[in-house]
Formats: C-alpha cells, structure tokens, sequence
C-alpha cells in the first residue's frame, strides 16, 4: 500500500484508451453509450457503457433569516414525495443562468447574491457529468412565482438552516446530490447551533 499525496495526484494522467462511442439508448435527458476501451497495460479491453448527461446545478436559497428554501415533489425513480433544494439540468448559457432559472422557476423566488459553493461527480463509474451547487442568499419572492414545467407539480417550504442536519440524520433529505450539497456547505460554513 501507498501512502496518498494529493500534491502527485494525476487523475488524467496514463487513461485508458477509447475507440469510438455508439449510441445504445437517447432521452431527452440522457444517453446510454457504449466505448470499447483499452486498459494503459492492454491486460483488460472491451466494451463499457456510460451514461451522458448535460451538468446538474443544485440551489441551497437561504432567506435573510437563515431559513433554507425546500421544494418536496413527486420523483418517478423512487415512486415517492422527495423533498430536495431546487436544481436541474443546467441548460443555460452559463451554470449560473442555470441555477438561477432553476430557483425561480421552481420555488418562485430570486436572489441578488449568489456565491459557487463546488461540485461533485453524479456517480463516475458509469456517468459523465457534475453537479454544482450555488448558494443564493437573501431570497426573496419573484412578483411572477413558480413557473413550472408542465409536467411538474412543486411544494415550496422554509426550514431553519441549523435544523438541516437533523433532517439529513433522519433521511428526511436523501437526494444524494442534495446531501452532497448540503455537505459542501457545511465543510466551508460548519453547522451553526441555535
């Protein structure tokens, strides 16, 4: 065993080789490809599936209250309510425009103060793209509200930023990419007691 030394890490360093990528299934958000690849010592090759995605933006909208904004809505995948942060498919200009969409459209509120908090990888074993998370402070409601898509049906609710790690223990909040949000915040901010 090594000992690991970030300063030498080289995650893009002696990859595998790729062949070209056939398209084994398309969505509107999703494509399933296939890769044949070669592993840099030619002891292991053959073909191996990704999925590609555009990036995901996630949005921790806090209120001038320390209150945080929490959308609940029906998620297909686990066939139940799930109650997140905004987010989606960051399909704007910018990651940012993307965010910003992402929280007005879904909970109808905005924000002047917007700071990029990191991002992390969906699942790279089998999946391309990040997922970045932004903090909106000071939100406040939008004259228009929510604009939903039209196959969407939202819950907006406040709850007090210091009570999230409770709800987290709880799995209350289990969205993977919201706990991982939520970790984000809380390694740069640490979890404020009241």
């Amino acid at each position: 065993m090594q000992e690991f030394r970030p300063e030498n890490y080289l995650p893009d360093s002696n990859l595998w080789e790729e062949g070209k990528k056939t398209s084994a299934f398309k969505t509107p958000i999703f494509e399933l490809v296939s890769v044949p690849k070669v592993s840099p010592d030619k002891t292991i090759s053959g073909n191996f599936f990704k999925v590609e995605s555009k990036d995901w933006v996630n949005v921790i909208a806090l209120t001038s209250d320390e209150n945080v904004i929490l959308i609940d809505q029906y998620r297909h995948g686990m066939h139940s309510y799930c109650l997140e942060i905004p987010g989606g498919i960051a399909e704007k200009n910018s990651i940012l425009e993307s965010a910003q969409a992402e929280l007005r459209e879904e909970t109808g509120f905005v924000s002047d103060d917007w700071e990029y908090l990191g991002k992390v990888s969906a699942n790279p074993a089998f999946m391309n793209n990040w997922c970045h998370t932004y903090i909106a402070r000071n939100v406040y409601p939008h004259p228009g509200g929510q604009d939903l898509d039209e196959s969407e049906q939202i819950e907006v609710y406040q709850y007090p930023l210091n009570k999230i790690p409770e709800i987290l223990e709880k799995n209350i909040l289990h969205h993977a990419m919201v706990v991982a949000a939520f970790g984000l915040f809380f390694l740069k901010y640490g979890a404020k007691k009241k």
